[in-house]
């Protein structure tokens, strides 16, 4: 069940335009705890609170509504004196694209990023880094620059 600082918080999220942090602070949170808007967002409220607003079948609904989505094109009908809205027939790639990310995101669908990364140079000691380093600079100057 959420407090009442969490309620709050959340409300504020929607009315400032998704800002978390900023969410957390008029709320009440300290600038610490506003700092990491992972504690609420990944909180037992926000959860309860994206399952009854964004339910999945909804979704899933607007989902397909959204893939399939038309652009409109505004034209100026000068006989008429009025602007004519028409479908294109091209999907609204952006529309489409936009709703379905904001509405994963809130949901947590997505996957944590893993980044990994492998230090070629982490098992050499310095000396054969700093030989490294004048192999790579035809001078040699370099690794004399870091040794000081």
């Amino acid at each position: 069940m959420a407090t009442e600082k969490q309620k709050r918080a959340i409300r504020n999220v929607v009315e400032n335009g998704g800002n978390v942090s900023k969410a957390m602070r008029d709320a009440g949170y300290s600038p610490n705890t506003a700092h990491t808007p992972q504690k609420l967002t990944q909180s037992d409220a926000w959860t309860e609170l994206m399952d009854r607003v964004l339910p999945d079948d909804l979704l899933a609904e607007k989902h397909a509504a959204l893939l399939n989505k038309k652009e409109i094109k505004r034209t100026f009908d000068h006989d008429a004196g009025e602007w004519i809205d028409a479908e294109t027939g091209d999907v609204d790639t952006q529309a489409v694209s936009k709703g379905l990310d904001m509405a994963y995101k809130l949901k947590g669908k997505y996957s944590p990023t893993k980044v990994s990364f492998t230090d070629p140079y982490e098992e050499l000691d310095d000396d054969a880094l700093l030989a490294e380093l004048a192999k790579r600079h035809s001078d040699g100057g370099a690794a004399q620059d870091i040794q000081g």
